[in-house]
Parts: C-alpha cells; structure tokens; sequence
C-alpha cells in the first residue's frame, strides 16, 4: 500500500475531508491531523493502492495542496511542513475518517460486539468504565482516533448506553 501526507491548508476538517473522498473515494485509511504550523488547520494522511498513488498526487497538487509521500514533498512551501507530519503520523496519532472495518460498527452494539469486530483497538469511556453488556447506538457514524499506534473509540455515556463521543452532526462551541 501507498500512504500520502496531504495539506491544503484547511481550517474546515469537513472540507478537508471532501476533498480527499473526491479524489480517493475508497481509501483504505484516511485520518485527519492537526497542524500548528503559521496558521492553524488540518492536513490528512491517506493509504491508498499504489495504482491510484500518482493520479490522486497530481489531483491533490492541481487543488493546490502539498503531498508528502516517502521522504519526498511536492507543492507550496507553506503546506509541506504539514504535508509531512500528516504523513509521519500515519497510523500512530490522527482521527479515522475512513478505516478497515468501519462497516462492521453500525447500529446498535454492546461493547463487546464493537469490541469483537477487531475495528478498533479499544474502546474509552469518558464517563467513567462501562460494563461490557452497555448498547453503544454508533448512528452509523464512527471517527475513532490513532493514540500510540492504537485505534480507539471515545464513547460517552447516554441515556440508552453509550455513543460515541464525536457525533455527524455536533455543535462546535465558539461558531
């Protein structure tokens, strides 16, 4: 598999992720990451098949974003710092937009069965520990994040068990 560091300098991760989806509909892993460098924003890191590496490069570069692949960097100077951490954070620190058996955490689970699909690695309750038998209602959307190489999904505590910490459709404070 090929794995590319994108940065186009978003502020917006949404549509950060838009534009990586129009080009890799079907990425094998896509995870957002911060970037602080000049102006705070996102940058993504994506593994791909390497038959679709170089036309999802030159569709990245003709958006006006950097991408990262091996140890060389193409596009503006002001997006390949980010280009390049995206790229090294791979499967070790980043939110899962897109991931290996994401499919399988849909509806309605115990903790268990979330557990057993092997999506992720752990689950984490912000609320305090929960017994294995609590119902994780997913709402069909998940967005586990890579910690030390490990993925894992933030839940909270709701009144009918448990959901997952980000939501499709949250409120975000200060907009």
């Amino acid at each position: 598999m090929t794995v590319l560091g994108v940065d186009a300098g978003h502020r917006d991760r949404a549509a950060l992720e838009r534009m990586i989806l129009d080009v890799v509909p079907d990425p094998i892993l896509l995870c957002t990451h911060p970037v602080q460098h000049v102006q705070a924003h996102h940058a993504a890191s994506v593994e791909l098949d390497p038959s679709a590496a170089t036309a999802a490069t030159e569709a990245f570069l003709a958006q006006g974003a950097a991408v990262a692949q091996d140890a060389q960097v193409t596009g503006p100077d002001d997006h390949t710092p980010g280009a390049t951490l995206a790229l090294a954070l791979h499967r070790r620190e980043g939110r899962a937009v897109r991931f290996e058996g994401q499919h399988l955490l849909k509806g309605t689970l115990t903790l268990d069965e979330a557990l057993a699909t092997g999506a992720v690695d752990r689950i984490e309750s912000l609320g305090g520990p929960l017994p294995p038998e609590t119902l994780l209602s997913t709402h069909d959307f998940v967005r586990p994040t890579y910690r030390a190489g490990d993925l894992i999904l933030e839940i909270t505590p709701s009144t009918t068990g448990a959901i997952p910490f980000e939501l499709e459709h949250q409120h975000i404070c200060g907009h």
